[in-house]
């Protein structure tokens, strides 16, 4: 049984795994904030208990509306993954290195900007990447937690995939050791990291000594194997053998090649998952998927 059915954010910011044309036709349908909101409150409804997001604009103007969703308990887990590393490249790309942190910088409120500053100066200055990165996990979560709603809780913070399949490559095992630290001593939060290859993720904490105790990986899942890597099986095989840590299943859908009772009967042979993350385009969709996928939490 689950412990979390996620919402996740690829409708609303334009992202399609499936083909480029695709994304740019999602672009260009993405729906107001304020239907945006409709929907969320529709599978929070139907089960949805929290909501995964990047650290896109848009999801910062959905917060924002989300304060006056009545629908929002107490218990709605919001669950960030950063860094934004699209818009970070976009904007790097426009306005150069100090035009990013500018950027990253306006949207903190006033009373974080001098410590953010401060601290991340002195990393720069020091060279030292892993208070850097903690500077900008600091820089990017501020101006979020500022507008969340007041009744939804800091959940898992999420490494995002770029950082961490990369990290992996590099065998840095500091980096991991780093984000877990700083999340467990400035955040009332879980540490967790999303990967494209979920079997390399367990073997490098296993090898390196690296306990997955209290740390959740968003991986993909699904029927057909789409982005498991290096192979359904192996996925499936590490997910078994899993005796800690917290998996969290994305791609339930295959980017849309499967449909929700699909994704579900395969989800009913996976041990080991505690949660499911699914985006939903619409106040339909939302009620079919997670009407669906309620029977699988557990109570």
């Amino acid at each position: 049984m689950l412990k979390s059915l996620l919402l996740g954010d690829n409708p609303w910011i334009g992202v399609s795994h499936l083909s480029q044309s695709r994304a740019r036709e999602t672009t260009e349908r993405i729906p107001s904030v304020e239907a945006i909101v409709e929907v969320i409150e529709r599978a929070v409804l139907c089960g949805a208990t929290g909501f995964t997001f990047s650290t896109h604009p848009n999801n910062f103007q959905i917060l924002k509306a989300l304060r006056q969703a009545e629908t929002i308990r107490h218990d709605f887990e919001l669950c960030p993954v950063l860094p934004y590393a699209e818009g970070y490249v976009r904007i790097t790309n426009e306005k150069g290195m100090i035009g990013l942190v500018r950027d990253v910088l306006s949207k903190l409120p006033s009373s974080g900007k001098a410590k953010a500053l401060v601290k991340g100066g002195i990393s720069a200055m020091r060279l030292d990447p892993l208070s850097m990165l903690g500077a900008y996990v600091d820089m990017e979560l501020a101006s979020y937690l500022n507008v969340k709603p007041e009744n939804a809780n800091l959940g898992v913070v999420l490494l995002h995939e770029v950082v961490t399949d990369l990290a992996i490559s590099f065998r840095a095992k500091h980096l991991f050791e780093s984000f877990i630290g700083h999340m467990r001593d400035h955040y009332d939060a879980e540490p967790g990291f999303v990967t494209r290859n979920f079997a390399s993720f367990v073997k490098f904490f296993k090898d390196e000594g690296l306990s997955l105790k209290d740390v959740t990986i968003m991986t993909p899942f699904n029927r057909i194997g789409f982005q498991m890597n290096p192979s359904r099986e192996s996925c499936e095989n590490h997910l078994v053998h899993l005796s800690e840590g917290s998996v969290i299943a994305t791609s339930i859908l295959a980017g849309g090649y499967l449909g929700p009772d699909e994704a579900i009967e395969y989800l009913r042979t996976l041990p080991n998952l505690s949660g499911v993350a699914v985006g939903v385009s619409s106040k339909e969709h939302a009620e079919q998927t997670y009407s669906k996928l309620r029977p699988l939490l557990s109570t």
